[in-house]
């Protein structure tokens, strides 16, 4: 990967609002050098463009980091991890997979399945049927509550940057169950996310609410019989949850 890769995806994936946001940049700027506005709202139109474009601006500059600068993009939310414990692992995604080429790399003897379990009636948006349409491959696609695996077989399962897009409570808790039917006793599930946090509203403004919050992710854990075994930062901007089986 190039250093400009991870960046350059989120633009091509986002590209309408990254248009509309410079589009309102301009034509705001022409409105104000214009003199059409009030006097009184000339102060509020200039803060409304200064916040607009730090977050256009701050979005860019904090997924170049993350994607293209941090652990995050060399796979470190698989540290931890034994590959010499692992055999079987599957890579569940929503359209665009952020973890096979990690888990390649750092699981060289492990057999990695890939599933996919978009679904453009319950599951995802614009950006991810653009992502869809670019790959080069494409995943088996499974329903979330329905993973082709028998029970107790999987050591590893990495969900990474996938899981917020479904958004149904009910459906992300059913995907969860099934996960935790499928791991092996001692095995692993590997989930990835941005929160619904200060430093992500901070970085992407309103589209942080697109993300879920940390209470609402261990809720959900808990609802599917999986247990936190581990949680860290990865980065400021990303969360890893371990989780195993519960007892």
């Amino acid at each position: 990967m190039t250093s400009l890769a991870g960046v350059t995806k989120i633009a091509r994936f986002n590209w309408p609002w990254y248009a509309l946001a410079v589009a309102v940049s301009v034509a705001g700027l022409l409105v104000i050098g214009s003199g059409a506005l009030p006097k009184r709202w000339v102060a509020l139109a200039v803060v409304g463009l200064v916040v607009a474009d730090f977050w256009l601006m701050a979005s860019l500059a904090v997924s170049h980091y993350v994607y293209d600068r941090s652990p995050v993009s060399r796979g470190g939310w698989l540290a931890g991890i034994e590959p010499a414990r692992v055999r079987r692992v599957a890579v569940f995604h929503a359209g665009e997979d952020e973890a096979s080429e990690a888990a390649i790399r750092c699981l060289p003897g492990a057999r990695i399945d890939v599933f996919d379990f978009y679904d453009p009636a319950g599951v995802g948006s614009p950006s991810l049927e653009r992502a869809r349409a670019l790959a080069d491959t494409h995943a088996r696609a499974i329903a979330p509550d329905a993973i082709p695996l028998a029970d107790g077989t999987l050591d590893l399962g990495l969900v990474v940057f996938a899981a917020h897009e479904i958004r149904r409570p009910e459906s992300r808790t059913a995907f969860f169950r099934e996960l935790a039917r499928v791991v092996a006793p001692g095995g692993r599930i590997v989930v990835v996310e941005h929160l619904r946090d200060v430093w992500n509203f901070l970085a992407f403004g309103p589209g942080a609410f697109h993300f879920l919050s940390r209470e609402t992710w261990v809720g959900g854990f808990a609802s599917a019989g999986l247990a936190v075994l581990g949680e860290r930062a990865c980065t400021p901007f990303v969360r890893v949850f371990e989780l195993g089986r519960r007892a």
